[in-house]
């Protein structure tokens, strides 16, 4: 190989090695992406709820334990409910996908206007709790309404939030 030639090699090489430590040392972070709200997990459960239940005739819809609402829970985050129905005028119960029962509990936050109720279900840690399985299972909690839903929407207010 003729000197030029190893010279020109050798230009090449160094160049090529130099534009990969520029490419890696001028590169940025990528933007974090925005979230609707901190405390949302990345989890469709709503999806996850509507895909077991058109499994399954609607009759044997998967529906979930009902839980009493928790007053201390750590780690709280919202979950989307799958599926609601009215218990009663003032009580409709959400059906949620949430970890095992020991471990984590339900909360709920509800506004009422004229033409919607919009509710959110709220998971997290109960009290005392040092260590969770990771399992998932179908919950529900029943939440308490000042008027009957009637022709209100219902809708996730956790969407909002």
């Amino acid at each position: 190989m003729s000197a030029s030639r190893t010279r020109h090699s050798a230009m090449v090489a160094v160049a090529a090695a130099g534009g990969l430590l520029i490419t890696a040392c001028g590169s940025e972070e990528p933007t974090p992406q925005h979230s609707t709200s901190p405390t949302h997990d990345d989890i469709d459960w709503a999806e996850a709820y509507q895909q077991s239940a058109q499994q399954t005739p609607e009759d044997d819809w998967p529906r979930g334990d009902v839980q009493e609402p928790v007053e201390t829970l750590f780690s709280r985050h919202y979950v989307e409910w799958g599926d609601y129905e009215e218990v009663d005028d003032e009580v409709s119960r959400f059906f949620v996908v949430m970890g095992n029962f020991d471990c984590h509990g339900l909360q709920y936050r509800v506004e009422e206007t004229q033409d919607e109720v919009a509710v959110a279900v709220i998971t997290g840690t109960r009290e005392g709790v040092n260590e969770c399985t990771e399992e998932a299972v179908l919950g529900a909690i029943d939440v308490e309404l000042e008027n009957p839903v009637g022709v209100r929407d219902v809708v996730d207010l956790s969407q909002r939030l």
